[in-house]
């Protein structure tokens, strides 16, 4: 809590809405380390196990509602999910992946010694230079920022099924965090970090939850967790 002169500001940390985005599960493009961005890519065969783990997830996260990438590494796990719960499933193009561009298909390692840099570089006022063909920074925090207006507003579970470059952004966009440093963050295939929402700002309360863990924290109360930001007391199978 801030304080200014003795006195204290109050932080609202009302748990109106709560939010889980996962990451989808393990490509090619990540076993062979290249950019996938928009293209279609299929699941290795450990992927394919991992969406079984992160259907089961979000079924026990047991969200209101569920919004995806329409990229199938990211929308084939969100809607074997809505079948389970019984709910629609919202393709959102603000959940696809970055765009890089003349990048797609080719190494990592190409980033850093061809013309083409990634991440991107900046110029003199902060601003990024994608590689031709590719989405700027600027652009992909727009898609994040009308995604939170979106949110804000809602009430009950979310889950979000995205990419990793996404997740990215959305953090950057959430946090202001500049973007020479965003990249170093890191959520792992079909692991979630966790928000809660009131009406307003977005609060991490978790990172980097693995399938399990996330089963854990939805169903399970936590002695230590004093303020349920989980809503386990709250929920009627509890």
């Amino acid at each position: 809590m801030p304080a200014t002169r003795g006195r204290t500001t109050s932080v609202d940390f009302g748990m109106r809405q709560r939010i889980l985005v996962m990451r989808h599960p393990e490509t090619p493009a990540n076993t062979e380390h290249f950019f996938s961005g928009r293209r279609d890519v299929p699941l290795t065969p450990r992927g394919e196990r991992q969406r079984e783990h992160g259907v089961d997830a979000l079924v026990a996260f047991a969200p209101e509602r569920i919004w995806c990438s329409p990229l199938s590494r990211c929308r084939n796990l969100a809607e074997e999910a809505g079948e389970r719960l019984g709910i629609p499933v919202r393709v959102d193009d603000d959940l696809v992946e970055l765009d890089f561009g003349e990048l797609e298909g080719t190494r990592f390692e190409a980033s850093n010694s061809g013309p083409a840099q990634f991440p991107w570089p900046l110029d003199e006022h902060g601003h990024s230079l994608p590689a031709p063909g590719a989405e700027s920074f600027e652009h992909a925090t727009a898609r994040a920022n009308h995604l939170m207006d979106e949110l804000r507003p809602l009430a009950g579970r979310t889950a979000l099924v995205t990419h990793g470059g996404f997740s990215r952004i959305l953090i950057a966009a959430m946090y202001d965090v500049p973007y020479d440093r965003f990249w170093n963050v890191h959520l792992a295939n079909v692991c979630s970090a966790y928000y809660t929402c009131n009406g307003k700002s977005f609060y991490l309360g978790g990172f980097n939850l693995t399938p399990d863990e996330v089963i854990e924290r939805s169903t399970k109360p936590n002695p230590y967790d004093l303020r349920d930001i989980w809503g386990v007391a709250e929920r009627k199978d509890a």
